[in-house]
């Protein structure tokens, strides 16, 4: 045999040698899409070969409990029950709350002022009555004291003046009418009842015979 010859044999046996090693792997690669690795990755940080030990990512068990509300003092609570549907006066100034208990910017009453007392709240334990309930609008019930009011009717149509004694024009008062008296005022030597904040009529005017006395 010739050297030629016995190089090509030698040559064939190499391809053949190399096929037969690569086949497999790429018959491995294209027909099990899958294939099951027998390679160990170093596990990263916070796990321990296959076992995952990284601390969860939600608040489960670190959540802070509900703070409890505070007691609500009963003496309170009976005292804006026993004023609720009836009139109380404010015996000094008073910031104005929401019903959460939320102090309303830029609101408030001054002493003195005469509400109609509809509803109460007690948020956080404090007690508030409402006093304008279509706002939603509360004060504190030991900011007021209970008002006595009467009611009366009109006897004619009777003009309404402020508490200097001007009269207003475009508003006046229909016979028939109850009104609800706060209370009465001499000015120039005339008396006159108030019916709101601001607002007053002449005495002269109201049927006194119909008085009724709605709070107290």
């Amino acid at each position: 045999m010739n050297k030629k010859t016995l190089f090509s044999l030698v040559g064939a046996a190499s391809i053949a040698v190399s096929l037969s090693a690569t086949a497999p792997v790429l018959a491995a690669e294209t027909n099990n899409p899958n294939p099951t690795s027998t390679t160990t990755n170093t596990p990263s940080t916070g796990q321990t070969g296959t076992t995952d030990t990284t601390k969860p990512t939600d608040n489960a068990g670190t959540s802070k409990e509900p703070t409890p509300s505070k007691p609500i003092n009963t003496a309170d609570l009976n005292k804006a029950m026993s004023l609720n549907a009836k009139y109380a006066k404010l015996t000094r100034n008073s910031y104005v709350y929401d019903a959460k208990g939320k102090r309303v910017k830029n609101a408030k009453l001054k002493k003195g002022t005469i509400i109609f007392v509809s509803g109460l709240t007690t948020p956080d334990g404090q007690v508030l009555i409402g006093y304008n309930n279509k706002k939603g609008r509360y004060i504190k019930v030991n900011n007021v004291v209970l008002f006595k009011a009467v009611q009366y009717k009109v006897k004619k149509n009777a003009y309404v003046y402020n508490s200097k004694g001007k009269r207003n024009t475009r508003v006046y008062v229909p016979k028939g009418k109850t009104i609800t008296v706060f209370k009465t005022k001499k000015i120039n030597d005339i008396k006159y009842v108030a019916f709101s904040n601001s607002q007053y009529i002449k005495w002269s005017v109201l049927d006194h015979k119909s008085g009724k006395v709605i709070s107290g």
